[in-house]
């Protein structure tokens, strides 16, 4: 499972080193896409073909329909991790979550986010504040 937060920072080339942890259950490659929020995500191979699967049953004839899955597949890019456990991030998706060399790795589960670690930070402090709140709304807790 992908979990846990680790920091890292980007080289000259864009490129950043996962956690070993994380690349292992990555494989050796992955897709890297916008996140819904701020950040970089970060699917295995596995788990994107999951995902294409169920946008391939999503309804393209409604209008946010098209507007997310455009996004999310136009910008989506197959990332190789070389023998030093480095992946380079498009540029695209660096300006996307504002990534420039404080990086924040978080896993969610079932992917990795890359976050800009001031971001990351503040947005984490935001959610503490009110998790009781949240925990409320969540449903299964």
């Amino acid at each position: 499972m992908l979990v846990g937060t680790f920091e890292h920072k980007f080289d000259n080339k864009g490129r950043i080193v996962l956690p070993s942890k994380f690349r292992d259950e990555l494989g050796e490659s992955a897709v890297a896409t916008v996140g819904i929020d701020r950040c970089v995500s970060i699917y295995s191979a596995e788990r994107w073909q999951e995902l294409l699967n169920r946008f391939h049953q999503m309804s393209f004839s409604k209008g946010k329909t098209r507007d997310f899955l455009r996004v999310l597949l136009a910008t989506a890019n197959e990332i190789q991790f070389d023998a030093s456990g480095r992946a380079l991030i498009p540029s695209n998706l660096r300006q996307h979550a504002k990534l420039e060399l404080e990086v924040s790795v978080i896993g969610v589960g079932d992917h990795v986010e890359l976050w800009d670690t001031t971001s990351w930070n503040t947005y984490l402090e935001e959610i503490r504040s009110v998790l009781p709140d949240i925990a409320e709304e969540v449903e299964g807790l």
